[in-house]
């Protein structure tokens, strides 16, 4: 019999309403609801299960599906029969190994964050606010540890080794989630960009989300934690006022001791940025400020004496934003379990960036279409290639599936989706999608 491999899935927001649940949400708007896809990565048909957990660590549902190799599982969450309207919390359990991510949105805002097939007792969030420039955060923890356990939240200042907020939620049952809003949080300063830690003696999984209020609404942001960090980091897409796109990037600390950190982008042109950075604390890079890069797309590397977390924000004047992480290990090899065509509105793209020592090329292949396989040119080392999927003429429009792409040298993608067809596509509403391409 073979053993289950186990994907965690911090948070769902499920059906039409909230209901009284112990983790909701402070995000604004709603109500929000949730699409799951679950990619086979393994080499034989996947069984699959599904459980969804509420905040009291009850199992609310569950349901078993098959999974083709190389095929993608979607699961609508309010079209999931016998789950009432709440939050809750998922486990994917699976005889292969699989990918899985998770989309969540409203009418007006959504965003996407990656399951994680392990727990830690220590995880690292780069950016978190409370009103920074009408941007606030808060951050989800699941307990994996198979026992209730207190899990305690850290927020630390720039410059700043010691928090200046605690809070500890206590007996927090297994697999199910909590969560901690930061608005309004009289320890905290407005427009001061803070950084986290969460903590437990057993295993958790943690998700921050980061939204907008006022001018800037809807915008929404979900990322990952980070369960360590690393003194070398990548990152495929770095914007400069790329048709309307800018980015940021926030790089935090995860040693005790402070640590010289360098940035340098693809561009030769661009300023080398180096930076002293304090434990736990972090330092934000926003992109169009840096002195002789130019309007374009670009990728990073960061190298620093210390470990270190990368997270990245992307926006653009439609108000669409979308964060992921910077990368520190590249693969050969590498999954997205959710691209689309021309899907309800939607479609994806497929950012690559060569982190190997020579030169290569990167070859997409989509399931279920063969045909619409798509090879790009030689791509030098540090450089990236951008597959748009409405570029790709032998893919269908209303595709929505998974993909896999290939290369020589390792490699490391973040995968876009973005409502870009009329009216929508100039409309201020946040229906951006962005997910780091799964390694193996």
């Amino acid at each position: 019999m073979k053993k289950l491999l186990t994907v965690l899935l911090v948070l769902c927001f499920a059906l039409a309403a909230f209901g009284k649940v112990q983790a909701a949400t402070t995000v604004p708007g709603g109500p929000f609801a949730s699409a799951i896809n679950i990619q086979n990565i393994g080499t034989e048909a996947a069984s699959v299960t599904v459980k969804y957990v509420t905040p009291a660590g009850a199992t609310a549902f569950t349901s078993s599906h098959s999974i083709a190799v190389g095929d993608v599982l979607s699961i609508y969450v309010p079209g999931v029969g016998g789950l009432a309207a709440g939050e809750y919390s998922v486990v994917v359990s699976s005889s292969q190994p699989v990918a899985a991510i998770s989309n969540f949105s409203d009418s007006n805002s959504g965003a996407s964050y990656s399951g994680a097939n392990a727990g830690s007792t220590v995880w690292f969030i780069p950016g978190v606010y409370d009103n920074y420039y009408s941007y606030s955060s808060e951050v989800y923890a699941q307990n994996v540890s198979g026992a209730p356990q207190d899990i305690t939240l850290q927020v630390f200042a720039p410059g700043n080794a010691t928090a200046v907020y605690t809070n500890t939620k206590t007996a927090v049952p297994n697999e199910a989630s909590v969560n901690w809003g930061l608005n309004g949080l009289a320890q905290l300063n407005n427009n001061v960009p803070y950084s986290a830690k969460v903590s437990a003696a057993g295993d958790v999984v943690v998700i921050a989300n980061t939204y907008g209020t006022g001018a800037t609404a809807p915008q929404l942001y979900s990322f990952n934690g980070f369960p360590s960090g690393a003194t070398s980091f990548f990152v495929p897409v770095a914007m400069k006022n790329y048709y309307g796109w800018n980015a940021a990037i926030a790089i935090q600390n995860v040693s005790a001791t402070a640590a010289s950190v360098s940035v340098v982008f693809s561009d030769p042109g661009a300023t080398t940025k180096n930076y002293t950075i304090q434990p736990n604390s972090a330092q934000s890079i926003y992109v169009p400020s840096v002195a002789g890069l130019p309007n374009g797309i670009f990728s990073a590397k960061i190298t620093s004496s210390q470990a270190v977390a990368v997270s990245v924000n992307e926006s653009n004047s439609y108000n669409r934003a979308a964060t992921f992480n910077g990368v520190p290990t590249a693969t050969t090899t590498v999954y997205a379990p959710n691209v689309m065509k021309a899907y309800y509105k939607y479609s994806s793209s497929i950012t690559c960036q060569n982190v190997g020592t020579v030169a290569a090329t990167m070859t997409v292949t989509y399931a279920g279409q063969p045909g619409a396989t798509e090879t790009s040119g030689s791509i030098a080392p540090s450089a990236n290639k951008v597959f748009y999927l409405p570029n790709n003429t032998n893919l269908p429009n209303s595709y929505s599936g998974s993909a896999q792409i290939t290369s020589a040298q390792p490699i490391i993608c973040v995968i876009n989706s973005n409502m870009e067809f009329p009216p929508d596509n100039v409309q201020s509403k946040d229906m951006l999608y962005s997910y780091n391409g799964v390694n193996k």
